[in-house]
């Protein structure tokens, strides 16, 4: 069964870094200030999230966020587009600051990266064709369903249904979401705004959420171990929530009130333990 603590573990494993110490992490918020640049790692084709607009700046929920974060650290920004299964080992192995694309807090990838506080939320869910009638998991089993590879929806249909022959995996979102539009596939595990990007793909589809899997909290990961930067991001949400800036952004993106925000999610803490 899928398992992002066993990948990215393997991966750690192999590049000699399971044993990176909170020691030589602490000095992660200290390397950015005096390097002048923060890299961040965020999507490159996950409207509104993370996108790339026509002139080749990067665009979206992530992007305005992390362009906060520069600015409140004093520092230039760069940013960093991340395939869906890259995400952690881009963050692990250095290649990015902080990690903020579209990352979804879950108890597994809580064990190899460091979570801050939530900033963001979606629901993880099915979409297919008007036609297909689907109102559980089961009536789906039958069906080509594609996911990004790595990814929570992977994750969910993987846990619900088994690891099928018919769950087929895709490198990123955008190679998912044409796979639905191309019929290659009748059904794709995504989230709520996975719509957004379907609707530029294929204007007038008749695409539509089917069923709700989990709803995802997204926070910004720094390293294992890392106390200082972990309490300078929790600190820094506060006051962007505190000051309407978030909230803003929130509406700006995803047309809607900024959620409640859990004060704890099982198996994840927000905090350096």
């Amino acid at each position: 069964m899928f398992s992002v603590r066993a990948a990215a573990f393997a991966l750690m494993a192999g590049l000699g870094l399971a044993g990176i110490s909170s020691t030589a992490n602490a000095q992660a918020l200290e390397s950015i200030k005096e390097a002048g640049v923060v890299r961040i790692g965020v999507m490159g084709e996950q409207a509104p999230w993370g996108s790339i607009d026509a002139s080749g700046q990067n665009i979206g929920y992530d992007v305005d966020v992390g362009r906060l974060i520069g600015e409140e650290l004093g520092v230039k920004v760069e940013f960093v587009p991340n395939a869906v299964a890259a995400r952690i080992p881009n963050l692990v192995t250095g290649k990015v600051d902080l990690q903020m694309a579209v990352m979804g807090m879950y108890p597994d990838r809580a064990k190899v990266v460091q979570f801050s506080k939530p900033y963001a939320g979606l629901k993880i869910i099915l979409l297919s064709s008007q036609k297909n009638k689907i109102e559980t998991i089961e009536d789906a089993r039958n069906l080509q369903i594609g996911v990004p590879r790595g990814a929570a929806q992977d994750k969910a249909i993987t846990t619900l249904l088994g690891d099928l022959p018919n769950i087929r995996r895709f490198d990123d979102d955008s190679s998912t979401i044409q796979a639905l539009v191309s019929g290659q596939v009748d059904a794709i595990g995504g989230n709520t705004t996975y719509k957004i990007n379907l609707d530029k793909a294929a204007p007038g589809n008749d695409f539509e959420q089917k069923l709700v899997f989990n709803e995802q909290w997204m926070g910004i990961c720094s390293k294992l171990g890392d106390k200082e930067m972990n309490e300078w991001l929790n600190s820094f949400i506060d006051k962007i929530k505190a000051d309407g800036r978030l909230e803003a952004i929130n509406k700006k993106y995803l047309d809607a009130s900024m959620p409640q925000f859990p004060e704890k999610l099982e198996g994840v803490p927000f905090t350096v333990q």
